[in-house]
């Protein structure tokens, strides 16, 4: 009998850097400005009219997002030797260029669009107050801003995920601190107490439509995401469990009632793309530009649609919006993140100095397969 072709035999096969996950990330993030788009033109409620059509296609986008950052991110904690460096090089990766990406709005962004007098838009509490965004203290709105849009005052409405991909580390840190993140068949053990859970929570709460991932799912999309990468000598990587798992997406998403079921599946389905290895093309070896993609994308959008009538289509939008979210991320990334990333040295030397007067060392335990990945999105963004 063959043996099986598992996701780490995938792996081990491109040398733990297939190039599936940066394109996976970049069309995601794209994926997700043309489905803004519909928002910024139409409303919010026209939007949610006409998108719950491909409600399929929504739920995935995210639930994929999810769930590879969580299969990434697993490959980075058991790299680490201590929550310090891991918890540091999440903050890397994050936080500097979503303080920059704040920073713009409020004082570029913000004045030109306002309709207020400069020194009352300068001088009102929601404009201090947007800054908050740095540290996941999520505000959507700057004084005056985009008054007359279809969707009024959102500035970054996209950000409301970035609470929830905290979450994700939280918890992850947490299993990692009571070690079952080490145990793989505890955490699998753990997986489907979770499962069961969410289970029994959709069968009394049918009534409640998301066109959407519910937040929690999304959590627990990462946290399959993690259970793939612990089992990844044990999960079959193959056509066949891929498109069975694509169908059970599309069945159960379609429902709207059985979303946690196809948690699993959606997780698959991300990792078995992410592990596929086609050739690199330059938009994926200059650098990751998902994550900028992600932190600008609305805020163009909704510059463009402040423009009037005559580009308030969606097709415009996104003809318009896209090429210049891509090229702010370009910049985003070159002048920002990868610069931050730089600044792993400085960690790992804060983490050693740590690490010499207490004694940790011998709780943390390496992988001995590391993937060597680019940053992920949205998200989800970190394996360095």
């Amino acid at each position: 009998m063959q043996p099986m072709f598992s996701l780490a035999d995938q792996l081990a096969l491109s040398r733990n850097r297939p190039a599936g996950f940066d394109y996976l990330r970049l069309a995601l993030a794209a994926t997700i400005i043309c489905l803004h788009s519909a928002n910024v033109v139409f409303g919010v409620d026209r939007a949610m009219e006409l998108l719950g059509h491909i409600r399929i296609g929504c739920a995935m986008v995210l639930a994929l997002f999810f769930a590879l950052s969580g299969f990434l991110v697993t490959a980075s904690l058991l790299r680490c030797k201590s929550l310090i460096s891991f918890l540091g090089l999440r903050v890397l990766r994050i936080v500097p260029a979503l303080a920059v990406e704040t920073t713009l709005s409020a004082i570029i962004i913000g004045p030109i669009f306002t309709a207020l007098p400069l020194a009352q838009y300068f001088a009102d509490p929601k404009f201090h107050a947007y800054f908050h965004n740095i540290v996941g203290d999520i505000h959507y709105e700057l004084p005056g801003v985009f008054l007359h849009n279809p969707v009024p005052l959102a500035v970054n409405a996209q950000l409301w995920t970035v609470p929830y991909e905290l979450w994700c580390y939280v918890i992850l840190a947490l299993l990692a601190v009571t070690t079952i993140c080490f145990n793989r068949v505890l955490y699998l053990a753990f997986l489907v107490f979770a499962q069961i859970g969410f289970a029994w929570h959709d069968i009394y709460n049918s009534d409640v439509h998301y066109l959407h991932l519910r937040p929690p799912l999304l959590v627990f999309c990462f946290l399959a995401g993690v259970g793939l990468y612990l089992w990844r000598d044990k999960v079959p990587f193959n056509r066949t469990a891929f498109l069975l798992a694509l169908t059970l997406c599309a069945a159960g998403m379609a429902t709207r009632c059985t979303d946690a079921l196809v948690v699993g599946p959606a997780a698959y389905v991300a990792c078995y793309l992410g592990l596929t290895n086609p050739r690199r093309s330059w938009i994926v070896s200059s650098g990751d530009y998902s994550y900028g993609m992600y932190l600008y994308g609305v805020v163009v959008q909704q510059s463009v649609a402040a423009l009037g009538p005559p580009v308030q289509h969606w097709y415009l939008n996104i003809l318009i919006s896209l090429p210049i979210a891509f090229g702010v991320a370009f910049v985003s990334w070159h002048l920002v993140e990868k610069h931050a990333l730089r600044l792993r040295a400085q960690v790992e030397q804060i983490e050693a100095a740590v690490l010499s007067r207490i004694s940790i060392a011998g709780f943390w335990r390496r992988s001995p397969e590391p993937i060597e990945l680019g940053a992920t999105l949205g998200g989800s963004r970190a394996s360095v």
